[in-house]
């Protein structure tokens, strides 16, 4: 885990120092959107990162997450929830790049920090009834995992400001599904 974040770092900043023809010093993007853990316990998410060209058709980037989804998946007497902060690092190939919009299609690595509660059945038998229970189940921890990302982006003109969609899919501590918006501003 520690070997191919240092491996990435290593990479970011190798490419950053050969990459004379940047036109800006980066990006920031901030954004919101829909997220799902597995069915029945969706919520929103939080997302900003800073991005900067590694070459013409790469792109390195850091970014911080929170999520947090609830509902009632397995019954509805205990209300299930993860609550996750996600730091991660991304790499993005660059299919598509025009003046005013560009397309993404990146992975990278994160790690998380979250707290989640569960309730899973728990079926007694006395002779011949059956009783079923939901005792609840707390948890914190720290885990990391990978990730696969897709953007959008369009440039506004004359401007550094742009607008644009992100669908990705993450695997730090569970299969999360994201779908959302972001705005960016180029620096």
């Amino acid at each position: 885990m520690k070997r191919v974040l240092v491996v990435f770092l290593a990479l970011v900043i190798f490419s950053a120092a050969h990459a004379q023809f940047n036109e800006s010093f980066g990006s920031i993007k901030l954004g919101a959107g829909y997220a799902k853990d597995f069915p029945g316990l969706s919520g929103y998410g939080i997302t900003g990162e800073f991005s900067m060209n590694m070459s013409e058709r790469l792109e390195g980037a850091v970014g911080l997450k929170r999520f947090n989804m609830q509902g009632y998946p397995r019954n509805n007497q205990v209300n299930e929830y993860t609550r996750a902060t996600t730091i991660d690092f991304n790499i993005f190939y660059l299919p598509l790049v025009t003046e005013s919009h560009i397309v993404r299609v990146g992975t990278g690595y994160a790690f998380s920090f979250y707290s989640m509660r569960r309730s899973y059945p728990v079926i007694t038998s006395n002779g011949t009834e059956k009783q079923t229970s939901w005792p609840v189940q707390d948890s914190k921890s720290r885990t990391s995992g990978l990730s696969a990302i897709g953007e959008y982006e369009y440039l506004l003109p004359n401007s550094n400001i742009s607008l644009g969609l992100r669908a990705a899919w993450y695997k730090a501590y569970d299969r999360v599904t994201y779908v959302g918006t972001f705005v960016g501003l180029r620096l």
